[in-house]
C-alpha cells in the first residue's frame, strides 16, 4: 500500500532502486493518493561525487513528499559519518515509523553496514520502547518474516 510508511538505506548506488519507489509515491500523489511518510538515508564518499540524483532527492525534500532525507558523506568532513550514525540520531523517528506504523524498511548497497544499520534499528526498539535485546532481534525476526525489512546487499 502506498499509505505504509517506508524507511530507505541506500549506499552509493544502492540508492538507485529507492528512486522507482519514489517516484511512485510521487505518481499516486500526484493522481490523488495518500502516501505514506518516507525517510531516506543515503550514504557515500563524497557529496560532490557521489549525490547520484541530488537535485531530485532535494525537490522531493521541499515538496515534502521526502520529508525525512538524511546524508552522510564519509569524507567530506573531519570525522567519519555513516548512514548508522544518522539512523541512530533518529531513534524515535525509525521507532515510530518501524515500530508503530509498521513501516518497511529496505537497504541495497554493500553488505559490511548491514550490522551496524540492524544495531540502530535495535537500540531504537530497546531506547523507546524498553525493550530487551533479544526482544528486538524477535521484532526484526517479524518484520523480515513479514517482508517488512528487506535487505538487497552485494
Amino acid at each position: 500500500s502506498h499509505k505504509t510508511p517506508i524507511v530507505l538505506a541506500g549506499l552509493g548506488t544502492g540508492l538507485a532502486p529507492f528512486r522507482a519507489f519514489i517516484e511512485e509515491r510521487a505518481h499516486a500523489k500526484a493522481q490523488g493518493e495518500e502516501v505514506g511518510e518516507i525517510s531516506l538515508y543515503f550514504g557515500a564518499r563524497y557529496r560532490k561525487m557521489e549525490y547520484l540524483y541530488g537535485e531530485e532527492l532535494e525537490m522531493y525534500h521541499s515538496t515534502g513528499l521526502l520529508p525525512n532525507l538524511r546524508l552522510a558523506f564519509s569524507r567530506d568532513g573531519p570525522n567519519k559519518v555513516y548512514i548508522q550514525h544518522l539512523m541512530n540520531d533518529d531513534k524515535v523517528a525509525l521507532t515510530r515509523l518501524l515500530h508503530h506504523k509498521k513501516g518497511h524498511f529496505y537497504l541495497c548497497g554493500p553488505t559490511w553496514p548491514v550490522p551496524d544499520v540492524q544495531q540502530a534499528i535495535s537500540s531504537s526498539f530497546q531506547e523507546c520502547l524498553g525493550m530487551a535485546e533479544d526482544e528486538t532481534r524477535n521484532a526484526i525476526e517479524n518484520m523480515k518474516e513479514n517482508e517488512r525489512y528487506v535487505l538487497e546487499v552485494y
